[in-house]
């Protein structure tokens, strides 16, 4: 796997190591430093080997770069998190057939899960479909 600085180009193996020295991330935008160090502990936290996770974390902050970089980028928290990330999950599982399965396994009703797919679905339709008005 080549690796890449957070503006996309290919570096040297050897100079991973260097940017992710503290002293190197100590200039970094505060933010910016956060966001990886959040994003690595994570990975930790998952189980992930340290320099997996330092890689893992620049590949993630590399996407959000790509999507939102030079724009406000709101992060809701606590339960709107949660629940945005379940109907997201929900609607990558959902296969058509599948409605029970999925409100046995997040403990919902078959009413939730028609809503949450209904709202993901129009949600879906929305990005790929964009308005012409």
């Amino acid at each position: 796997m080549s690796n890449n600085d957070l503006f996309g180009d290919d570096v040297p193996e050897d100079a991973l190591e260097h940017m992710l020295s503290p002293e190197i991330r100590s200039k970094w935008p505060k933010t910016l430093a956060d966001l990886v160090s959040v994003i690595e502990a994570g990975h930790l936290r998952a189980g992930d080997a340290p320099e997996l996770a330092q890689n893992r974390a620049f590949i993630t902050v590399r996407a959000l770069s790509r999507y939102a970089g030079g724009r406000q980028l709101y992060m809701p928290k606590g339960d709107v998190l949660e629940r945005a990330l379940r109907a997201r999950q929900i609607w990558v599982k959902y296969k058509g057939n599948n409605i029970d399965d999925l409100a046995n396994e997040f403990d919902l009703t078959v009413s939730q899960v028609y809503s949450i797919i209904a709202e993901q679905r129009e949600l879906h339709r929305q990005r790929i479909q964009p308005s012409l008005f």
